[in-house]
């Protein structure tokens, strides 16, 4: 009985780690909305996976039209991002939209050089593509 629960143990625990956060490198000190959907956006909200009452808001950008990136400069100590985030976007019919996203496998290209951020690009058909970009100029 003890070797089943401990075998089991592993498996029920690694669901309660999804929305911990990554402490792995240098997180950007950017992030970027980027619209690529093919109509404005008027409003973009990112937010931690929770099921909490109260999850933290990360960014909220309003208006994003197409084809502009905005950006959102995190303070200089932030706290570290999760795993899983939301991204909910409402297009400017009002139509809202929210996905579910994992940043981990972006997150650990980070290498945390001053240009580096975050992007968020949100296509057509409610497709978002995350990914880690160096934005200096």
């Amino acid at each position: 009985m003890k070797r089943i629960i401990l075998l089991l143990l592993p498996i029920l625990l690694v669901p309660s780690c999804a929305s911990f956060p990554i402490r792995e490198g240098k997180e950007p000190g950017i992030i970027v909305i980027r619209n690529r959907s093919g109509a404005d956006i008027d409003t973009v909200t990112l937010r931690e996976t929770s099921t909490r009452s109260q999850a933290s808001l990360f960014v909220s950008i309003s208006p994003v039209p197409f084809g502009v990136s905005q950006e959102f400069v995190r303070p200089t100590d932030p706290p570290p991002l999760p795993r899983t985030v939301v991204i909910e976007w409402v297009d400017n019919e009002g139509k809202a939209r929210v996905r579910d996203l994992s940043i981990s496998k972006a997150l650990r290209s980070a290498t945390g050089s001053g240009g580096e951020a975050i992007v968020f690009e949100i296509w057509q058909d409610d497709d978002v593509l995350v990914f880690i970009e160096n934005i200096a100029k």
